[in-house]
């Protein structure tokens, strides 16, 4: 009788366990979702340090590096980190999560000094918010509006040369370099090609929606 009761409480606890994964890692529902971005917002409080901001100088120098990249992987995986520039200063936090589901359904928070952005992937189709505003929807490497469901911005599927260009509207801004270059000098960790001068704060925006959002997939794949 003993040994039956001690199997069937070990049973139970195993199943709590199996649920509280389970529900911990289930997509939130519409309701829950802003809760689901504080909680990111505050754990990167609490690891995330002060952010240079971003101009046409730290955005030459933005890095492929990061720091404190975290990744666990699994069915609800999770990953964390820091962009910086080639001399180590800090210019882009992140936090992603994946969640339960036959499609991709996922979250990802990115905060720079100035802006933050909030990517959510349910069932394959992802939206972006700016400083909590609705921007548009993601459909593969095109951003398109979320009014006007014209193409405001993309990133190319195909890489031309070492690098992918990103383009708003008619305007090429850039190109994210796919790979360092394989030697010591930190130039050649640059991730950037390209960046016109004259580049306005919502081309910034747009590019380093674009450019993040790649970055993260990058690390995640085979997570």
């Amino acid at each position: 009788m003993i040994p039956l009761l001690v199997v069937s409480f070990l049973l139970l606890v195993a199943i709590m366990l199996f649920l509280k994964q389970w529900s911990a890692n289930r997509m939130p529902g519409n309701k829950q979702r802003e809760k689901a971005v504080k909680e990111l917002k505050a754990d990167m409080d609490s690891w995330s340090a002060d952010l240079v901001p971003l101009n046409k100088e730290e955005l030459d120098l933005f890095s492929l590096a990061q720091d404190k990249k975290v990744i666990t992987s699994g069915t609800g995986a999770t990953a964390k980190g820091t962009f910086t520039t080639i001399f180590h200063e800090p210019v882009v936090s992140y936090s992603y999560r994946r969640y339960l589901g036959n499609k991709d359904n996922e979250l990802l928070y990115v905060r720079t000094a100035e802006h933050e952005y909030v990517y959510w992937t349910v069932d394959g189709k992802t939206s972006l918010e700016i400083d909590g505003q609705p921007v548009g929807n993601m459909d593969g490497g095109k951003l398109f509006g979320k009014k006007t469901g014209k193409e405001l911005a993309r990133i190319a599927a195909s890489a031309r040369e070492n690098y992918q260009p990103i383009s708003v509207g008619n305007r090429e801004v850039g190109g994210l370099v796919l790979k360092p270059l394989g030697n010591d000098d930190p130039l050649s960790q640059r991730a950037f090609q390209f960046i016109p001068d004259d580049l306005n704060d919502k081309e910034e925006q747009l590019l380093m929606s674009l450019a993040t959002r790649e970055l993260v997939k990058r690390g995640m794949e085979g997570k």
